[in-house]
């Protein structure tokens, strides 16, 4: 099977005086749905080593974890986790390596692209409809998982990047790169049980 690489989001255990790299159980499960073994990525890791070592087939930028230059004070910023993640976009863009971005990492390649985000209201922790809008992507309006409370108006997306699925209150909600192999989708696969088929052909699209 191909390797998928995936980021994976710091947690900080007071208790334990720990720093952790985190990664969902179920993006193992749903990257074998892919066709992929998941490989979880450390966030202290060398981006150049890493790929020339493992060769991945494919890259996610997995959820979790504020951008720091978006608010300093966010309890729940890795700086290490921002550099690293740039520095991994950078190569695998050398590399022709396709890149799928989830909420976060979505966030993420939108301002790697000079593009911006804006805080947005009723995107936590709720269940909202989405609507495909490119004619490339023939998949129904459906309802999806949100979570996060920082969102892509259209105004703001990178002038590179051309989104394919909007929330009713405009913000992005999926996009692709018009030149390079790099997506990103706001909402999380990985949580819906069962996994969402056209979340499954979509990501395949993307990623194969």
């Amino acid at each position: 099977m191909k390797i998928l690489a995936i980021s994976q989001r710091v947690e900080n255990i007071t208790q334990y005086s720990e720093k952790r790299d985190c990664l969902d159980q179920r993006w193992t499960s749903f990257a074998h749905s892919l066709g992929f073994i998941a490989t979880p990525l450390s966030n202290l890791s060398n981006p150049v080593d890493v790929i020339n070592t493992i060769k991945p087939s494919a890259i996610i930028l997995s959820g979790g974890n504020s951008i720091a230059s978006l608010d300093l004070t966010a309890p729940d910023i890795s700086l290490e986790r921002d550099e690293f993640e740039k520095e991994l976009l950078v190569y695998a863009i050398e590399k022709n390596i396709p890149v799928l971005g989830i909420c976060r990492g979505m966030q993420m390649i939108n301002m790697f692209f000079n593009g911006q985000v804006s805080k947005v209201s009723e995107h936590v922790s709720c269940r909202h409809q989405i609507d495909f809008i490119d004619k490339q992507i023939t998949l129904n309006s459906r309802e999806v998982n949100s979570y996060h409370g920082w969102g892509i108006p259209s105004s703001k997306l990178a002038k590179s990047l051309r989104s394919f699925a909007l929330a009713k209150d405009k913000t992005v909600e999926g996009f692709y790169h018009t030149k390079l192999r790099i997506a990103g989708i706001m909402w999380h696969p990985e949580r819906e049980s069962p996994f969402n088929k056209d979340d499954l052909s979509l990501i395949k699209n993307f990623l194969l």
